[in-house]
């Protein structure tokens, strides 16, 4: 016999244009030059807000390519002045490499990648953004069911450490993809549906050259999405996908060439997602089930460095080689030690920083089999496959770039083949275990 007083999911939905109306500094790469030059695809902030009557959770994706621990506070203070009382707030972006850029600790201390201007404004419009798409949500409360399926794409990805590695350097080329797609259905009662999918790939088929704003292959997606399921919102929340690229990039690719790949990878996305929904239609609704919250706190310890005097002596002498090198002309050479120059300014920056680690408070929200966590970061792919495999509920979406930005987190077997995401990390070797073990103890999976 069912009671009253026993859970009973409601669920809200919004999705909000986020697109700045003016040119502004982009995220993504270090190399791009100037402010976007128009609009491609418009952005969105997409929140869904769910209760079972004790404990109400939002989670919103924002297609930027991150957020910050400051950003996600000022968010839950808004909301909570405007009386929207949230027991978790789990704000993820999708890392949209076409985006406006929002100041992150981890993101400003890199010096190719930090804005030289002010952008407070635009944050301040995305803030706003967010918080309304929360706000109109947590208005449209309704009952609801959920329903989860799952799907495979295997031809879009390629883990790019097994391909060398950005900038060619990784010592033993190796790597795992997660072709996995898992695809959340959520119907109300008056007949809305939402549609929360969750999937391992870089929105990077935009360029450094390319300065119009685009949610990238995601806005392929929710496009293709909400064609084949009439209309329903769509909600992007990005995996472990610290390591993984889309497959078949052409280095060289702009204009047209661009836009050509984000349709055909969010295209094939896009049918695997609907895919899942058929595989959701078929599963066991999730009406009853009570909202479990948790969280662990990780410090994410910064990693230690020479002292920022023998640093700068090691990047006056890269400079000095490189100017030799500019004069014989030896581009390759140039530009395989121009890498060791920017990873040497990372460095420095480290060396130089008023900071000791980048503390963070990882989220997991589980709804009876179905479990969501909450990863501050480039997270790569053996990671979230391991988590997934070692977790106690049945399914588990990991949801990336969520709640903060610390950089790249990769696994402690990778701290020997170097790399890109390895040279640029932030955190120290200990910050990996303290990571890994808190998010297993979360999930359910022994340590």
């Amino acid at each position: 016999m069912i009671h009253d007083h026993e859970a009973r999911l409601r669920t809200g939905t919004a999705s909000v244009d986020i697109t700045p109306g003016d040119p502004v500094e982009m995220s993504g790469y270090g190399a791009r030059e100037g402010r976007s030059s128009g609009v491609h695809d418009p952005l969105f902030a997409t929140a869904l807000v769910l209760e079972d009557g004790a404990v109400t959770v939002a989670l919103v994706s924002v297609d930027l390519l991150n957020v910050s621990r400051e950003l996600t506070r000022t968010v839950e203070r808004m909301l909570a002045a405007d009386g929207v009382d949230l027991d978790e707030l789990l704000l993820a972006a999708t890392h949209t490499h076409a985006g406006p850029y929002v100041p992150a600790r981890a993101l400003d201390i890199s010096p190719p990648l930090r804005a030289e201007t002010d952008v407070s404004e635009t944050v301040a419009e995305i803030t706003e953004g967010i918080v309304e798409a929360v706000g109109r949500a947590a208005d449209r409360i309704e009952p609801a069911t959920i329903r989860v399926g799952n799907a495979r794409e295997d031809g879009v990805q390629q883990n790019r450490r097994a391909a060398g590695g950005v900038g060619g350097n990784v010592r033993v080329p190796h790597g795992p993809v997660d072709p996995d797609v898992t695809a959340l259905l959520v119907e109300t009662e008056s007949g809305t549906e939402t549609v929360v999918y969750n999937f391992a790939c870089h929105p990077v088929c935009t360029t450094g050259d390319e300065t119009l704003l685009s949610a990238d292959w995601p806005g392929y997606t929710r496009e293709h999405v909400e064609a084949e399921r009439d209309g329903a919102t769509v909600l992007f929340l990005n995996g472990a996908a610290g390591d993984i690229n889309p497959r078949g990039m052409d280095p060289d690719r702009s204009g047209e060439d661009v836009y050509d790949l984000m349709d055909r990878v969010g295209t094939r996305v896009g049918d695997a997602v609907c895919r899942a929904l058929e595989d959701a239609e078929s599963s066991t609704k999730l009406e009853r089930a009570p909202v479990r919250l948790d969280a662990v706190d990780v410090r994410f310890p910064l990693k230690e460095t020479p002292s920022a005097e023998t640093i700068r002596g090691h990047v006056a002498d890269l400079e000095d080689r490189l100017a030799a090198l500019e004069e014989r002309g030896d581009e390759v050479g140039y530009e395989k030690l121009n890498w060791d120059r920017r990873y040497a300014e990372e460095l420095l920056a480290i060396a130089e920083w008023d900071a000791r680690c980048l503390p963070n408070r990882i989220p997991y929200v589980e709804i009876g089999e179905l479990g969501i966590v909450g990863l501050p970061g480039e997270v790569l792919a053996r990671h979230g496959l391991e988590f997934r495999k070692r977790a106690a509920v049945e399914t588990l979406v990991l949801a990336g770039y969520a709640t903060d930005y610390v950089g790249y987190v990769p696994r402690l077997a990778d701290l020997e083949n170097v790399g890109y995401e390895v040279r640029t990390m932030k955190i120290a070797p200990e910050a990996i275990v303290e990571f890994r073990e808190g998010v297993l103890e979360l999930v359910g999976g022994s340590i």
